[in-house]
Formats: C-alpha cells, sequence, structure tokens
C-alpha cells in the first residue's frame, strides 16, 4: 500500500516538475485576499471552487483561468494558502506581492525524511 501512495507521490512530482511549476507557500488569509483581488483585476477568472462540506475548516481549493494559463491556490488549517502554476508566473506574482517563491510541490513538505514510510 505504501508502496503505491510513494509512486503516485512521486509521479506528483515528476511531474509538477516537467511542467516547469512553482508554489509559493504559506500565505496568510488576509495577504491572499489581497492577491487574489489584484489577480482578478489583472484578468484571471476563477474557474472552479472547492465546495464540500469540510471547505474553509480542513482544506479548501481554488482554481482560476487567464487564457490558457491556469493557477491552482490551495489552504489547509497547517500552512494555510498557497498559489501554485507556471514557474514564470508565480515568479512575477511572487515579485508583485512580496512573497517567496519555492520550486517544489506544494505536498512535498509532508514526505518523509529519507522515504521511509513508517
Amino acid at each position: 500500500m505504501f508502496g503505491i501512495a510513494r509512486l503516485l507521490r512521486g509521479w506528483a512530482k515528476i511531474k509538477f516538475r516537467l511542467l516547469g511549476h512553482a508554489t509559493i507557500e504559506d500565505i496568510n488569509g488576509d495577504k491572499f485576499k489581497e492577491v487574489i483581488s489584484a489577480l482578478q483585476s489583472q484578468g484571471w477568472r476563477v474557474t472552479s471552487r472547492y465546495f464540500n462540506f469540510d471547505a474553509g475548516i480542513d482544506y479548501d481549493c481554488i482554481r482560476m483561468r487567464r487564457g490558457f494559463a491556469t493557477l491552482k491556490c490551495e489552504w489547509d488549517n497547517w500552512s494555510e494558502w498557497s498559489i501554485e502554476g507556471s514557474r514564470t508566473i508565480i515568479e512575477k506574482i511572487a515579485a508583485e506581492n512580496a512573497l517567496t517563491v519555492t520550486h517544489a510541490w506544494r505536498w512535498s513538505a509532508y514526505d518523509p525524511a529519507g522515504g521511509n514510510e513508517t
């Protein structure tokens, strides 16, 4: 079972790198509202929103699009908001909003050290 999970997570990380993505992590709620507002004024539109019973309690997700470009905004109650998308777009958003970029997939931070899953 852990082998399948490791395989799926590995594939997600490879896909993230192959697509040339980047992430802005740990954006607090107020700053995230500012960033989303600025993005919408630049022509980004919300294409989907997570609307399950735990939305805003345990998890939240907003997907945005402008032309062919997409952004995935995720929130959980441990690490606040993150924005994931094309490296060039993410770097531009980070520079405009004084945020830090990482070139790792958001969920990589939860991988066990050394790959041991016990």
